[in-house]
């Protein structure tokens, strides 16, 4: 970042920036104002959870709202 602050995002195999989890995490760490170390465990735990549905063949969306619901 411009102003020197830092935060832990997720890139998707191709080193893209995978954009809701970045939003999410950008959210994290400047607007809620919370430890970069935070934004580095999230992003882990999002990236395994991405990971998950592409290799089960999930919908992100849908794998996340069955998991919440249940």
């Amino acid at each position: 970042m411009p102003s020197g602050s830092r935060y832990w995002t997720v890139i998707d195999d191709g080193l893209n920036v995978e954009p809701v989890a970045d939003r999410f995490l950008r959210e994290l760490r400047f607007g809620r104002d919370r430890a970069e170390s935070t934004t580095k465990a999230y992003a882990g735990g999002i990236a395994l959870f991405l990971r998950w549905c592409v290799r089960t063949g999930r919908d992100w969306t849908t794998a996340l709202r069955t998991w919440v619901c249940s």
